[in-house]
């Protein structure tokens, strides 16, 4: 075992479940878990509450948190209301510290371009609020951009008179070197910024977003990456894919606690863009991506919860983890492209889609199929009720097995008919 596992496992008070995942880990150690190792994923799945009568398939809206993570938050929620003191909440300072290393380094950036927020919704009004735009400058975005990192643009643009562009989307894409085109062709001299998002959790459509901030690098156009199906799902390298700015949030792929969330601005970048939250504890001396992080009081302990979520993921190992994920959304989606009442809308290619899968029932109306998986089969997924992007989705994570994707799929074959 690495000493990352032996520090983790001598610093945490575990309960017996954990002793168990200590010790297959320790057997794992000299490898890579496989995706295909349904025993090791059976006890992946033992590390979270979930209802066991409950097919959870929505990671792309919220995950549930291990049991590491909410024994750990429910321990300094206790400390924090049994002594709200100033002295006794001191030690969060040096814990959100090493939260934002560990954030750097599975991101492979440094510290002082992350700060820690409270969702992907917020970091992103910190780039859309926080850049110099004026009348005329030009913003790219997609129709399948989350409203955080869509509607915010525009009524900015609508307050200060910038023109925001929105980009198509074809479902499922074409191929990456189309998306990339279609950038291409967009751009002109008057772009400041182009916003998209990495993994889309409308269709699931990955982004190329390497080729497209190569594209912009050399105009000076700022990048901004909206990465909250991709954070904790995809090995994301920030320093390769080279973005000027990446939002996400922890209670996602990450399987942390609720409303938080991190922003990455690149160092070059951070003294171009404006603060919107400014309160007690504001300086002009707080160093790197930290001015974001002055809004208020703060749920302390949830920092030490994040922490948990990120040494959980890194026991597992990042490229595991999406391993495994990809490993269940394609068994999904081969499985519902095979079903002649249904119709798949996610990209089969590995370079153009993830852990998202959105398929649509031919005969059936989406609304209804959406209440029946529920009330029939107790599945928890995601619907869009109409527009282009109708349809059911399935996000499957590191909790789920391979037999829960069999039975849901049956499930849609049964209702679809």
């Amino acid at each position: 075992m690495n000493n990352t596992r032996r520090d983790f496992f001598r610093l945490t008070a575990v309960p017996v479940a954990w002793r168990a995942f200590e010790t297959a880990l320790n057997a794992a150690a000299a490898r890579s878990p496989e995706a295909a190792d349904e025993s090791y994923w059976q006890m992946v799945k033992r590390q979270f509450p979930l209802d066991e009568r409950l097919i959870y398939l929505n990671a792309a809206n919220v995950c549930p948190a291990s049991r590491l993570v909410l024994d750990r938050h429910f321990e300094f929620l206790r400390d924090f209301h049994s002594n709200p003191s100033f002295q006794n909440r001191d030690k969060y300072v040096e814990m959100r510290e090493t939260v934002r290393a560990k954030i750097a380094r599975m991101l492979r950036v440094s510290a002082e371009e992350i700060a820690i927020t409270r969702n992907t919704s917020e970091s992103s009004n910190f780039i859309v609020e926080g850049i110099d735009l004026k009348p005329g400058d030009e913003v790219i975005i997609t129709d399948h951009n989350h409203p955080s990192n869509n509607d915010s643009w525009k009524m900015r643009a609508r307050r200060e008179g910038f023109v925001v562009r929105s980009l198509p989307v074809t479902v499922p894409a074409p191929s990456v070197e189309k998306l990339v085109a279609d950038f291409e062709r967009a751009i002109t001299p008057r772009t400041r910024v182009i916003a998209i998002t990495h993994v889309t959790n409308t269709t699931g459509i990955q982004y190329p977003a390497r080729e497209i901030a190569s594209l912009a690098r050399g105009r000076g156009i700022h990048v901004h990456l909206d990465g909250a199906q991709t954070f904790g799902g995809l090995d994301v390298n920030l320093r390769d894919i080279g973005c000027d700015s990446y939002a996400a949030s922890v209670h996602k792929w990450l399987m942390g606690p609720l409303e938080a969330g991190i922003l990455y601005v690149r160092a070059e970048r951070i003294p171009r863009i404006w603060p919107s939250i400014v309160t007690a504890g504001w300086s002009d001396d707080l160093k790197g991506a930290r001015k974001f992080e002055v809004f208020g009081q703060q749920d302390d302990p949830k920092i030490p919860s994040i922490d948990a979520a990120m040494d959980f993921i890194n026991l597992i190992g990042v490229p595991a983890v999406e391993a495994r994920m990809r490993a269940l959304a394609k068994r999904a989606k081969l499985q519902l492209k095979n079903l002649p009442a249904v119709e798949l809308r996610t990209n089969l290619e590995p370079e153009l889609s993830g852990g998202v899968v959105k398929f649509r029932l031919l005969n059936i109306p989406t609304k209804r199929a959406y209440d029946l998986l529920w009330e029939k089969y107790r599945m928890a997924i995601a619907m869009t009720p109409s527009g282009d992007s109708e349809g059911l989705r399935f996000s499957p994570q590191v909790y789920n097995s391979m037999e829960e994707i069999d039975r849901a799929v049956a499930a849609v074959k049964e209702i679809s008919g």
